[in-house]
């Protein structure tokens, strides 16, 4: 189960689990398959929607919405192996009248191993985008989760944090580098 928590000073709702990565999920290398991360991502979001009082099944079953991913990427830091524990962070970074975005992070102890977004848009069942959004804020606002001055940040401002964060995540590789071609 997610445990919900908030970030003050960025205003974005973030869930944790912990995961335990299997055999199956694994290759010839025992390192983790490049594209079961998005299979976690989407564990990560399902948990961090029940948690915050959202399920999936009631979303459709109910209002009939979907929420198909419409972009996603994942940058791989540090291989994720066979047995590990690691703990899946799943934040909504921004939430549109038709769409939101979930941000990830994979960490073994404080070390980030990958890092990723997913995008997603509401629809019906015909595929005719819906206003839905509007109503998992006010929800959020009902439950004390968001506050009423609360703002969580839209698609232009998550793209220059994630530019930033692009920024620093070159630094520290290119640190990483160069600290391992110095001698000994």
């Amino acid at each position: 189960m997610a445990e919900e928590k908030k970030q003050q000073e960025n205003q974005v709702i973030v869930g944790s689990m912990p995961y335990r990565v299997s055999m199956a999920e694994v290759d010839a290398y025992g390192v983790m398959y490049y594209a079961r991360f998005f299979e976690m991502f989407e564990r990560g979001r399902t948990e961090l929607f029940r948690a915050l009082g959202f399920e999936y099944k009631q979303i459709f079953q109910q209002r009939q919405i979907l929420m198909p991913v419409v972009e996603a990427a994942c940058r791989y830091i540090a291989p994720v192996v066979y047995d590990d524990l690691v703990t899946v962070e799943t934040a909504i970074t921004s939430i549109g009248s038709r769409g939101i975005r979930f941000d990830y992070r994979v960490l073994r102890e404080d070390v980030v191993l990958a890092v990723g977004f997913t995008q997603h848009i509401f629809i019906d069942p015909q595929g005719r985008p819906v206003n839905f959004g509007k109503e998992i804020v006010e929800e959020l606002k009902k439950k004390g989760i968001i506050k009423e001055n609360q703002v969580v940040p839209t698609q232009e401002q998550e793209e220059k944090k994630e530019e930033n964060l692009s920024d620093k995540l070159k630094k520290l590789v290119v640190e990483r580098i160069k600290d391992e071609e110095k001698p000994n």
